[in-house]
């Protein structure tokens, strides 16, 4: 008990000690200062850029879907220079463009044709009714929505715990068709 006492008596005589304090408390705290500002320009930069990813993927999925003539590679390579642009990207981006339809007989979503810029694979009939459903919305029988999936990778400048590797931003958004009843690719 005695010891108890005299460890309490030393840390209150430690604690009320104001002589080299501030020296003290720098050195200490500095680093966490800095380890916390780091980290939290990290785990800002990567939302910007996660929102920035997002209004690109919005911006193309309006784009076409004003569409009233068949698009064609060299109008998908420009949406994807687009992308790229908009999304500051120094690695390599991904964008896919899908026109999907709800066939109302099968109670399934089918494709009429998918194409891909990028490290993305153009989407299967499969695919849209695994992993992609959920996030289709309600359509009436042949109804028909623009799909369009980009996909970049995001690299932190620091080291923080959550964020020390690469992300990938995956953006997801559809669009019904405006001016005409489809879009129609201009390879089929």
């Amino acid at each position: 008990m005695a010891m108890m006492t005299r460890i309490l008596q030393k840390l209150r005589q430690f604690t009320g000690d104001t002589r080299g304090g501030v020296s003290l408390e720098l050195i200490i705290f500095t680093p966490v200062l800095f380890v916390m500002l780091a980290g939290a320009y990290v785990y800002y930069d990567a939302f910007r850029q996660k929102a920035i990813n997002t209004n690109a993927a919005y911006t193309i999925s309006d784009a076409l879907s004003r569409e009233t003539d068949a698009i064609d590679d060299d109008y998908l390579d420009g949406l994807h220079s687009m992308l790229e642009f908009l999304t500051h990207a120094n690695d390599q981006v991904g964008l896919r463009v899908t026109m999907v339809r709800w066939n109302k007989r099968k109670n399934a979503y089918r494709r009429d044709w998918s194409q891909t810029r990028g490290p993305l694979y153009p989407l299967k009939n499969r695919d849209l009714n695994t992993t992609l459903a959920e996030h289709l919305p309600t359509l009436l029988h042949n109804e028909r929505v623009i799909v369009v999936e980009t996909s970049a990778i995001y690299s932190p400048i620091f080291d923080v715990p959550g964020m020390s590797e690469d992300t990938e931003l995956y953006n997801f958004a559809f669009t019904r068709p405006r001016f005409a009843p489809k879009l129609e690719w201009a390879g089929m």
